[in-house]
């Protein structure tokens, strides 16, 4: 089997995708904000990203019984078409980009995201094909940057969702972004057989630690999960920016 890195190298991978499914399984997302500093450390930006995108492609539908009936397709459905379209726009520009500079966009990216999550920023906005656009293009160019695209649509979603349907929003959105993310990056054949393999180890980490997540978001507060979520994403910004 043809793998990414060393038997050491993919331990800390499976390790940082359990947390990062964790992670996920308690917030409904911040999985790839965990991934993708920390993937960035062990090994290139842009295979991070590749690995980021297989594995949320692969675990998308991952009890989708629960939120499926839930989300609003036809909220869903455009913001991730523009997604998909800057997703295309900037995977080629990304890929041949300095790698040590990604990474430290890719930290910022997360640190800024968790600035405004820790504020309580809210975008309050009332739908229409600007804060579609806007979100959307944020959303494909920080998914080509390292599968980063679902905070734009958390901020999106979050001006007119709330609960169990911002979660469903959210859930609905990654299964048509990854999955679509994964086709774009396949016919510009950036998927090789050890990504595939790789992300095949990988997922059943990712699986477990979604799982482990989800219990605990029943039996914790949702400040605590918050808090721990919060500090995960500030730690893993914080050590890829000083490398």
């Amino acid at each position: 089997m043809i793998l990414l890195g060393s038997p050491l190298v993919l331990g800390w991978l499976a390790l940082v995708s359990f947390i990062a499914g964790a992670a996920k399984g308690m917030t409904g997302f911040g999985a790839a904000l965990v991934m993708a500093p920390l993937f960035s450390l062990l090994i290139g930006v842009p295979e991070a990203g590749v690995l980021i995108v297989l594995v949320h492609c692969v675990t998308s539908m991952q009890g989708a019984r629960s939120w499926v009936g839930q989300v609003r397709w036809r909220a869903v459905t455009p913001l991730a078409l523009v997604a998909v379209a800057c997703t295309a726009a900037s995977a080629s520009a990304i890929m041949h980009a300095d790698s040590a500079a990604m990474r430290h966009l890719v930290a910022c990216a997360v640190l800024i995201v968790t600035g405004m999550h820790m504020l309580g920023w809210r975008w309050r906005h009332r739908g229409g094909w600007l804060p579609t656009v806007a979100a959307g293009a944020a959303s494909g160019a920080l998914t080509a940057l390292g599968g980063l695209g679902g905070p734009p649509a958390l901020y999106y979603f979050n001006g007119f969702a709330q609960g169990p349907a911002l979660r469903a929003n959210l859930l609905g959105y990654f299964a048509l972004l990854f999955c679509t993310a994964t086709a774009i990056l396949a016919m510009e054949k950036r998927i090789s057989v050890a990504h595939l393999c790789t992300a095949g180890v990988l997922t059943p980490a990712f699986v477990a630690g979604v799982e482990l997540g989800e219990r605990l978001s029943k039996r914790l507060a949702p400040c605590w999960f918050d808090r721990l979520v919060s500090a995960l994403l500030l730690s893993s910004g914080l050590l890829a920016l000083m490398t």
